[in-house]
């Protein structure tokens, strides 16, 4: 029962560094890393936790393709003869109770699609999660059962495209087990990231500050996030240091490129960061 990790990665040195002592307990044969032309330590760090079940494909591309990284991830577990596949991103941990029931987990999958629940951690602690309006029924395609997946849309190129292609089995979610969302524990680095989005898009993809905003803001809903306890058996134990992603905001310039390209309409949530 051979399962790959795919995860996509660029300039995540700071972040794998936090992480990866976490994920090399999670029951992977291989994790397969799709490496975005990274101009930091990135690629020696995964191998320095990871060793030999690290694989990481880059076929240097000139601009980033988001949808052709993940097909080369998942077409390598195919061709390599995973039977499993789970698309995760550097920001995301197992629940606990996943990594300890994995083995019983794991076969259901073989009759069903389900949808795991997206515990997105908030307010500089794992043990608060978002229920605000667009989180409450926030359920994901991870898990793939490569002879029921089908193929990526190659057409689907830009930041946010779906991480999963479509799997050909009766549909089901669960609440019971999931994937902890690390991206807006840090609140400041959670409004820099959706704004430095919002100016990468209006700029370079060109659209509307109209669409931006409708596809940003009820999302980000102007940081209200109406927390409430993460269940004791997805965090069990572990750890997580919020500060890091002051050094990775840093890191990313996400202020600075703001900044540089400021649109006053579309700052509609976080001013007080910039």
């Amino acid at each position: 029962m051979t399962t790959h990790g795919n995860i996509m990665v660029k300039n995540e040195e700071v972040l794998l560094d936090e992480v990866l002592p976490i994920w090399k307990n999670y029951p992977l044969e291989k994790f397969v890393f799709y490496n975005d032309n990274s101009t930091d330590n990135t690629v020696e760090i995964i191998k320095d936790h990871l060793g030999d079940r690290a694989v990481i494909l880059n076929d240097r591309l000139d601009k980033f393709h988001e949808s052709y990284n993940r097909s080369r991830m998942l077409e390598y577990s195919r061709e390599n003869k995973a039977k499993y596949a789970i698309a995760f991103d550097c920001d995301e941990l197992w629940s606990q109770n996943m990594v300890d029931n994995f083995d019983q987990i794991i076969p259901v999958y073989e009759s069903r699609d389900i949808y795991l629940y997206w515990f997105n951690v908030v307010n500089d602690s794992l043990s608060k999660i978002r229920q605000d309006p667009e989180y409450i029924n926030n359920y994901r395609s991870f898990i793939l059962p490569l002879k029921h997946t089908g193929k990526f849309n190659m057409n689907d190129w830009k930041y946010h495209t779906p991480r999963t292609p479509p799997v050909s089995l009766p549909k089901a979610a669960t609440k019971d087990f999931g994937i902890i969302h690390l991206q807006a524990i840090n609140r400041r680095f959670y409004a820099l990231k959706q704004l430095w989005y919002k100016h990468y898009e209006y700029k370079n993809y060109k659209h509307s500050i109209e669409f931006v905003n409708e596809r940003y803001d009820k999302v980000v809903n102007n940081l209200k996030f109406l927390e409430v306890d993460t269940p004791s058996h997805i965090l069990g134990n572990i750890s997580f240091d919020p500060s890091v992603y002051d050094i990775i905001a840093e890191q990313k310039k996400y202020l600075q490129y703001i900044q540089e390209n400021y649109v006053p309409e579309l700052v509609t949530f976080g001013e007080e960061y910039l």
